[in-house]
Parts: structure tokens; C-alpha cells; sequence
């Protein structure tokens, strides 16, 4: 059971850290979330309004192991999504930075980004296996 909290503080830190890189500097993924087309630019700002609060929020939630489920069930959403839309920029074309984490670290989409985000989604499945399906056998 140690490594799964290795996992999920490691998770939770790099939510943590590029939760609040974004909210320093939302200007790179505003320009990415407008070169993928499909998303209204009147959404666009609530999404990179309330997307970084609520990766710092799991991220806390992970590295506290606070509300165990919601915070496990809610990094494979977050994850998940990052993972598709790497596949998706990277099958489209776009090399731009992602702002995943702000100006902080330059990231461009890429097959780079997409194994990042894939091993994130490995850690993130490992969470959901180690943390909330094996409590729930035990409580039975």
C-alpha cells in the first residue's frame, strides 16, 4: 500500500503545481483551448477559470487522503480527459505549448505529452484499483 501514496502525492503534486502555474499564467492554455476549434470562446473562459481550482483541489485531496473515492474517481476523469485531448492535438497537428503547467515548464503537444499523460493515467487507474476497489471488497 506504500507505493500507491508515492503515486497518488506524486499525482497530487503535479496537480497542485500546475493548478496554480495556471492560474499565474492562463494565457497559453487559453491559446491552446482556442486553436483546438471546437469549444466556444464565452466557455473557454470559465473552463481555464475553474479548471485550475479544481486540480488544486484534487491535488490536495490526493496528497492529504481526504475523501478517498472523490478524490481518486475525480484524478482518472481529470487524466483521462488530458490524456484524449494529447492524443487529439497530437493526431491534428498542433505543436504548440499546452500550458499544462503554466510558463513554468514548456510542454508541447506531442507523442511526448501523450505518454506523460498516459503514465499519469496508469497512476491514476492504479489509485482507483489500490484505493477505492480494494476498500470496497473489504468491506463487504
Amino acid at each position: 500500500m506504500k507505493s500507491v501514496r508515492v503515486v497518488r502525492i506524486v499525482l497530487g503534486l503535479v496537480l497542485i503545481f500546475s493548478g496554480v502555474a495556471k492560474i499565474i499564467d492562463p494565457s497559453k492554455a487559453v491559446n491552446l483551448i482556442l486553436e483546438f476549434k471546437i469549444i466556444p470562446e464565452a466557455v473557454i473562459l470559465i473552463i481555464v477559470s475553474i479548471l485550475p481550482v479544481l486540480k488544486i483541489l484534487i491535488g490536495v485531496l490526493l496528497v492529504s487522503g481526504m475523501y478517498p473515492k472523490f478524490a481518486a474517481i475525480s484524478s482518472l476523469v481529470l487524466f483521462s480527459g488530458f490524456f484524449l485531448i494529447s492524443i487529439y492535438g497530437t493526431l491534428i497537428g498542433l505543436s504548440s505549448d499546452c500550458g499544462c503547467f503554466g510558463s513554468v515548464v514548456r510542454s508541447r503537444i506531442g507523442w511526448g505529452m501523450v505518454v506523460r499523460n498516459g503514465v499519469f493515467l496508469i497512476g491514476a487507474v492504479y489509485i482507483i484499483k489500490e484505493w477505492c476497489l480494494i476498500k470496497t471488497s473489504a468491506d463487504v
